[in-house]
């Protein structure tokens, strides 16, 4: 039989770069415990699957396979972190203005903030042949 529940958690928990010991302690559960879930050993009670779909923002539905959608489409989860940097833009209103002029351009995408993150952090990025 497919375990659903999870491989849906660990694809959450890895996504939120968490590991199973931190995870575990953020849900008030055993390390051990929390690795029976994902290994489909043992399945949580429904306290426990409540406490897992809030923690992760999603619903039980998808959790346990019902809904193939993590969450609404019209609907932006956001990390802890992402939330923090998001508050912090908005404390610069000329930052959260061109922002938001430059994501309505037709010209750039999210993979180009993305890329430019990268090239800000200090990675290497690359234009077609040569390094920038």
């Amino acid at each position: 039989m497919e375990n659903i529940l999870g491989t849906r958690m660990k694809y959450l928990r890895e996504r939120n770069r968490l590991s199973q010991k931190e995870m575990a302690e953020k849900l008030g559960v055993s390390n051990v415990q929390l690795s029976r879930y994902e290994t489909g050993a043992r399945k949580p009670d429904p306290e426990t699957l409540a406490r897992i779909a809030g923690f992760f923002k999603v619903s039980a539905d998808f959790l346990l396979g019902l809904a193939s959608s993590v969450h609404d489409p019209k609907t932006v989860y956001l990390t802890e972190q992402e939330h923090a940097l998001l508050d912090e833009i908005k404390q610069h209103p000329d930052l959260e203005k061109v922002l938001r002029e430059m994501l309505g351009s037709p010209k750039h995408s999210i993979e180009t903030f993305i890329k430019m993150w990268e090239l800000f952090q200090g990675n290497e990025v690359y234009r077609k042949d040569h390094l920038i």
